[in-house]
């Protein structure tokens, strides 16, 4: 078993080394060498979040024979059992393929889960369901069944168990190492409190990275209008909202000539669209606004700020005010911008690879969600709820097999899965241009999670609502007055959710 494994992950690493030589031959240009084309020096395409390094924060870690970093786990481990994950159906894609899937992506997504029962001497068993039984089926496992020795769902779905009770502390597993860079530091900076964690999200994973949200934008009607390259504008530090209000100034246009502004399949052109209403979250988020934060004093903290929020979400409305703006697409995801109806669309990084699998020639570009204006920090990308978590339930029967179960599929996500999709399908083969790879990388590092919206089970949905509200509606709500009607009850779900920590802590 061993030499067929070692002999299948040779093959990928083979087949994504010419597939990167064979799309690198047809994408060169008479530029090629131009330096400012890659971002600004000479190392800007190199890989930010692959954990490549050999010294530093890194220095101590083994490194395996392409140069990725190696978990820490124990070489010897053989538990020899079957090992039951508890999946979710709607993201089986995700993390679960066969022998005969052909994809070089689901090649991948094999490779990594026959490593690991190699590794841990497992047999995966993986038994699938929806995702509303997945909370019924936890329940019954922990008060009797204890079947399950690994759960792997929607992002949301372990946080109304977790205040329950349901689930394990991943912060008192035996093989967990949160120091690995896998596991996100900006995740854990924002769901590890009182030296809690009970789900992870791993930023190498298919679902993670498919997943984050990005603005792609139509080259040849920005050439058209004689409209700034936004690579450049994010080189520069020029890539906000009131910059990207300012491009689509004018953009509107009535194509189909029924003088009713309409979006759609065989509609009008507009300067922005946001494919859906639940991605209107990630404009907030892009512009910096969090509802939780951890203070100097370790404390979590609820985001009071009504004026901060106010002008950020001001920014938003004043962006979506115009005629050239259309607040989500009403004919689904991505044939706005497939049709070419839109300059810029706000959707997910999955959007590429549908992009080219479905044989739709739009010459596209993609940059992150823009700032809020250029004093913002950084960027920030959201991560809609269709991403994966891992977790234990309480009472696992035996937590060192489960826990390095987690440790191992991630680390070899990262070393496997994320190789050939992030680096060469997404960055290279599904690229239109040499300059996307850096913006690719620029998106993953902005990364961002927020403690409150990933308890929203718990907390309600009035905050997000409230901001959708605003957004859709400004001429009736304001922040200032739909925060003044939800305060006192968003308030106190999070201190009820603060108590149940402290409750654990002692």
């Amino acid at each position: 078993m061993k030499g067929i494994q070692k002999i299948t992950r040779l093959l990928l690493i083979l087949l994504a080394l010419a597939m990167v030589l064979s799309t690198f031959a047809a994408c060169t240009t008479d530029n090629e060498g131009d330096v400012a084309a890659t971002g600004g020096n000479e190392d800007s395409t190199e890989p930010i979040n692959d954990g490549i390094q050999h010294g530093g924060k890194w220095d101590g870690w083994a490194l395996d024979e392409n140069g990725y970093i190696m978990d820490k786990l124990p070489e010897d481990m053989n538990f020899e059992d079957e090992f039951v994950i508890l999946a979710d159906s709607g993201q089986q894609g995700h993390f679960y393929a066969t022998e005969e899937d052909t994809a070089p992506v689901k090649q991948s997504i094999y490779s990594r889960n026959s490593t690991v029962e190699e590794r841990l001497g497992i047999t995966m068993i993986w038994k699938f369901d929806t995702k509303s039984n997945i909370v019924k089926l936890s329940e019954v496992d922990i008060q009797n069944t204890h079947e399950y020795d690994c759960v792997v769902s929607y992002n949301l779905t372990p946080y109304s168990m977790a205040n329950k009770g349901y689930l394990h502390n991943l912060k008192d597993t035996t093989n967990l190492n949160l120091e690995a860079p896998w596991w996100p530091e900006e995740f854990l900076s924002s769901m590890l409190y009182k030296d809690q964690i009970y789900a992870l999200v791993d930023n190498a994973s298919f679902g993670t990275v498919t997943n984050l949200s990005c603005i792609f934008f139509n080259n040849d009607l920005l050439e058209a209008k004689k409209l700034e390259s936004p690579y450049d504008l994010v080189n520069k530090n020029e890539w906000t909202i009131p910059k990207l209000k300012e491009m689509i100034k004018d953009t509107y246009e009535d194509k189909n000539g029924n003088g009713t502004p309409e979006g759609g399949t065989g509609g009008d052109l507009y300067g922005l669209v946001t494919s859906t209403k639940a991605r209107i979250t990630s404009w907030y988020y892009g512009a910096g606004l969090r509802f939780s934060y951890i203070n100097d004093a370790g404390e979590l903290v609820f985001n009071n700020d009504v004026e901060d929020a106010t002008k950020r979400i001001e920014a938003i409305v004043d962006l979506f005010s115009s005629g050239d703006a259309l607040v989500h697409e009403p004919v689904g995801q991505y044939r706005m911008f497939n049709e070419q109806l839109a300059y810029f669309y706000l959707s997910v990084v999955t959007m590429a690879t549908y992009m080219i699998d479905n044989g739709i020639s739009v010459n596209y570009g993609v940059v992150p969600n823009p700032k809020f204006d250029s004093s913002q920090s950084r960027y920030y990308t959201h991560v809609p709820n269709t991403h994966d978590a891992w977790y234990l339930l309480k009472g696992v029967k035996d937590e060192e097999c489960s826990s390095a179960f987690i440790e191992a599929m991630a680390s070899e996500a990262y070393r496997q899965v994320n190789p050939v999709f992030f680096e060469t399908t997404l960055k290279v083969r599904y690229a239109p241009d040499e300059k996307l790879a850096a913006m690719y990388d620029i998106i993953r590092e902005s990364i961002t999670f927020d403690f409150v919206y990933l308890y929203k089970s718990v907390m309600g949905s009035g905050i997000d609502e409230g901001i959708r509200e605003c957004i859709l509606t400004p001429e009736t709500k304001q922040w200032a007055t739909v925060w003044a009607g939800i305060k006192d009850q968003m308030n106190n779900n999070f201190q009820t959710i603060l108590d149940v920590y402290a409750d654990r802590a002692q």
